[in-house]
Protein backbone atom coordinates (compact mmCIF):
# COMPACT_ATOMS: atom_id res chain seq x y z
CA UNK A 1 0.00 0.00 0.00
CA UNK A 2 2.70 2.49 0.97
CA UNK A 3 4.70 1.49 -2.11
CA UNK A 4 1.67 2.25 -4.29
CA UNK A 5 1.47 5.80 -2.98
CA UNK A 6 5.17 6.35 -3.68
CA UNK A 7 4.54 5.63 -7.38
CA UNK A 8 3.48 8.44 -9.67
CA UNK A 9 -0.26 8.59 -9.19
CA UNK A 10 -2.72 11.34 -9.82
CA UNK A 11 -4.56 13.00 -6.98
CA UNK A 12 -7.78 11.47 -8.30
CA UNK A 13 -6.29 7.95 -8.13
CA UNK A 14 -5.12 8.59 -4.57
CA UNK A 15 -8.58 9.85 -3.60
CA UNK A 16 -10.29 6.85 -5.21
CA UNK A 17 -7.95 4.43 -3.43
CA UNK A 18 -8.47 6.16 -0.08
CA UNK A 19 -12.26 5.99 -0.48
CA UNK A 20 -12.09 2.34 -1.54
CA UNK A 21 -9.92 1.37 1.43
CA UNK A 22 -12.17 3.28 3.83
CA UNK A 23 -15.21 1.44 2.45
CA UNK A 24 -13.49 -1.94 2.83
CA UNK A 25 -12.51 -1.07 6.38
CA UNK A 26 -16.07 -0.02 7.26
CA UNK A 27 -17.59 -3.18 5.79
CA UNK A 28 -15.14 -5.49 7.53
CA UNK A 29 -15.27 -3.64 10.84
CA UNK A 30 -19.09 -3.67 10.83
CA UNK A 31 -19.00 -7.49 10.64
CA UNK A 32 -15.96 -7.98 12.87
CA UNK A 33 -17.85 -7.32 16.10
CA UNK A 34 -20.80 -9.51 15.20
CA UNK A 35 -21.41 -12.47 17.46
CA UNK A 36 -22.55 -15.84 16.20
CA UNK A 37 -24.33 -18.58 18.11
CA UNK A 38 -25.89 -22.00 17.61
CA UNK A 39 -29.58 -21.96 16.61
CA UNK A 40 -31.00 -24.82 18.67
CA UNK A 41 -33.98 -26.86 17.50
CA UNK A 42 -36.54 -28.34 19.92
CA UNK A 43 -39.73 -30.36 19.47
CA UNK A 44 -42.84 -30.95 21.59
CA UNK A 45 -45.39 -31.49 18.84
CA UNK A 46 -44.22 -28.27 17.20
CA UNK A 47 -40.72 -26.98 16.52
CA UNK A 48 -39.04 -24.15 18.41
CA UNK A 49 -35.73 -22.58 17.36
CA UNK A 50 -33.70 -20.37 19.68
CA UNK A 51 -30.18 -19.14 20.44
CA UNK A 52 -31.02 -19.04 24.15
CA UNK A 53 -30.30 -22.41 25.83
CA UNK A 54 -31.90 -21.10 29.04
CA UNK A 55 -35.26 -20.79 27.28
CA UNK A 56 -35.66 -24.60 27.27
CA UNK A 57 -32.90 -25.48 29.72
CA UNK A 58 -30.99 -28.05 27.68
CA UNK A 59 -29.03 -28.35 24.46
CA UNK A 60 -28.28 -32.08 24.66
CA UNK A 61 -30.02 -33.88 21.77
CA UNK A 62 -32.78 -36.16 23.05
CA UNK A 63 -32.92 -34.52 26.48
CA UNK A 64 -36.23 -33.00 27.60
CA UNK A 65 -36.41 -29.43 28.81
CA UNK A 66 -39.05 -26.88 29.75
CA UNK A 67 -42.60 -27.08 28.35
CA UNK A 68 -42.03 -30.64 27.14
CA UNK A 69 -39.54 -29.62 24.46
CA UNK A 70 -36.95 -32.25 23.53
CA UNK A 71 -33.67 -30.97 22.15
CA UNK A 72 -32.93 -31.95 18.56
CA UNK A 73 -29.49 -30.33 18.73
CA UNK A 74 -28.05 -27.46 16.73
CA UNK A 75 -29.80 -26.65 13.46
CA UNK A 76 -27.30 -24.04 12.25
CA UNK A 77 -25.26 -20.99 13.24
CA UNK A 78 -26.85 -17.53 13.18
CA UNK A 79 -25.81 -14.03 14.10
CA UNK A 80 -26.85 -12.66 17.47
CA UNK A 81 -26.45 -9.05 16.34
CA UNK A 82 -27.40 -6.93 13.33
CA UNK A 83 -24.74 -6.32 10.70
CA UNK A 84 -24.16 -5.48 7.09
CA UNK A 85 -26.04 -7.92 4.81
CA UNK A 86 -27.89 -9.42 7.81
CA UNK A 87 -31.66 -9.39 8.26
CA UNK A 88 -33.67 -9.96 11.41
CA UNK A 89 -35.32 -13.37 11.59
CA UNK A 90 -38.58 -12.64 13.43
CA UNK A 91 -40.24 -15.20 15.67
CA UNK A 92 -44.02 -15.51 16.15
CA UNK A 93 -46.38 -17.71 18.17
CA UNK A 94 -50.07 -18.36 17.45
CA UNK A 95 -50.86 -20.65 20.39
CA UNK A 96 -50.13 -23.79 18.34
CA UNK A 97 -46.82 -23.26 16.58
CA UNK A 98 -43.83 -20.97 16.17
CA UNK A 99 -43.24 -19.24 12.85
CA UNK A 100 -40.05 -17.55 11.62
CA UNK A 101 -39.64 -15.08 8.76
CA UNK A 102 -37.45 -12.24 7.54
CA UNK A 103 -40.39 -10.76 5.61
CA UNK A 104 -41.92 -8.01 7.74
CA UNK A 105 -45.07 -7.96 5.58
CA UNK A 106 -45.85 -11.65 6.01
CA UNK A 107 -47.39 -11.27 9.49
CA UNK A 108 -47.71 -7.49 9.42
CA UNK A 109 -46.03 -6.65 12.72
CA UNK A 110 -42.60 -6.90 14.26
CA UNK A 111 -43.54 -5.28 17.57
CA UNK A 112 -43.04 -7.82 20.39
CA UNK A 113 -46.39 -8.68 22.01
CA UNK A 114 -48.43 -7.36 19.07
CA UNK A 115 -50.65 -9.81 17.16
CA UNK A 116 -50.57 -9.78 13.37
CA UNK A 117 -52.04 -11.90 10.59
CA UNK A 118 -53.24 -15.46 11.20
CA UNK A 119 -53.23 -14.86 14.96
CA UNK A 120 -49.44 -14.82 15.23
CA UNK A 121 -48.07 -12.75 18.10
CA UNK A 122 -44.61 -11.30 17.62
CA UNK A 123 -41.98 -12.60 20.02
CA UNK A 124 -39.32 -10.26 18.60
CA UNK A 125 -36.12 -11.10 16.78
CA UNK A 126 -34.94 -14.70 17.09
CA UNK A 127 -31.60 -14.08 15.33
CA UNK A 128 -30.05 -12.46 12.27
CA UNK A 129 -29.37 -14.21 8.96
CA UNK A 130 -28.47 -13.45 5.37
CA UNK A 131 -31.11 -12.82 2.67
CA UNK A 132 -28.78 -14.15 -0.07
CA UNK A 133 -25.99 -16.73 -0.23
CA UNK A 134 -22.78 -15.58 1.43
CA UNK A 135 -19.39 -17.19 1.91
CA UNK A 136 -19.87 -20.61 3.60
CA UNK A 137 -23.62 -20.13 4.12
CA UNK A 138 -26.38 -22.60 3.28
CA UNK A 139 -30.13 -22.18 2.80
CA UNK A 140 -32.43 -22.52 5.80
CA UNK A 141 -35.42 -24.17 4.11
CA UNK A 142 -38.98 -23.57 5.27
CA UNK A 143 -41.74 -26.21 5.13
CA UNK A 144 -45.37 -26.46 6.22
CA UNK A 145 -47.72 -29.37 6.97
CA UNK A 146 -49.97 -27.73 9.56
CA UNK A 147 -46.88 -26.56 11.44
CA UNK A 148 -43.77 -24.88 10.11
CA UNK A 149 -40.44 -26.65 10.02
CA UNK A 150 -36.99 -25.28 9.18
CA UNK A 151 -33.86 -27.20 8.23
CA UNK A 152 -30.56 -26.81 6.42
CA UNK A 153 -30.53 -30.52 5.54
CA UNK A 154 -32.03 -31.03 2.06
CA UNK A 155 -32.48 -34.75 2.68
CA UNK A 156 -34.49 -34.28 5.88
CA UNK A 157 -37.71 -33.54 3.94
CA UNK A 158 -36.47 -34.66 0.52
CA UNK A 159 -37.41 -31.63 -1.52
CA UNK A 160 -36.36 -28.00 -1.73
CA UNK A 161 -38.55 -27.02 -4.68
CA UNK A 162 -41.25 -24.57 -3.53
CA UNK A 163 -44.74 -26.03 -3.85
CA UNK A 164 -43.65 -29.68 -3.78
CA UNK A 165 -44.51 -32.07 -0.97
CA UNK A 166 -41.83 -34.13 0.73
CA UNK A 167 -41.55 -36.44 3.72
CA UNK A 168 -44.22 -36.28 6.45
CA UNK A 169 -46.47 -34.23 4.14
CA UNK A 170 -44.27 -31.13 4.40
CA UNK A 171 -44.82 -28.68 1.55
CA UNK A 172 -41.69 -26.73 0.61
CA UNK A 173 -42.09 -22.97 1.00
CA UNK A 174 -38.59 -22.24 -0.30
CA UNK A 175 -35.66 -20.60 1.45
CA UNK A 176 -36.33 -18.66 4.66
CA UNK A 177 -32.82 -17.17 4.69
CA UNK A 178 -29.15 -18.18 4.60
CA UNK A 179 -27.19 -19.32 7.65
CA UNK A 180 -23.95 -21.02 8.52
CA UNK A 181 -24.10 -24.79 8.84
CA UNK A 182 -23.18 -26.16 12.24
CA UNK A 183 -19.39 -26.48 12.43
CA UNK A 184 -18.70 -24.08 9.53
CA UNK A 185 -16.11 -21.33 9.49
CA UNK A 186 -18.02 -18.12 10.14
CA UNK A 187 -17.17 -14.96 8.22
CA UNK A 188 -16.08 -12.46 10.86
Amino acid sequence: FFFFFQQKTTEMEKLFLAIFLAAVFLIESSNAAIGYAPFYRYYNGEHLYTINIQEIGTALPGQNGKNGYASEGVQCIVSTEPGLELLPLYRYWNGREHFYTTNTNEIGTTVPGETGRYGYKSEGIAAYCFNAPNLNTVPLYRYYNGEHFYTTDESEIGTTVPGTVGKNGYNSEGVACYVYPYGATVKQ
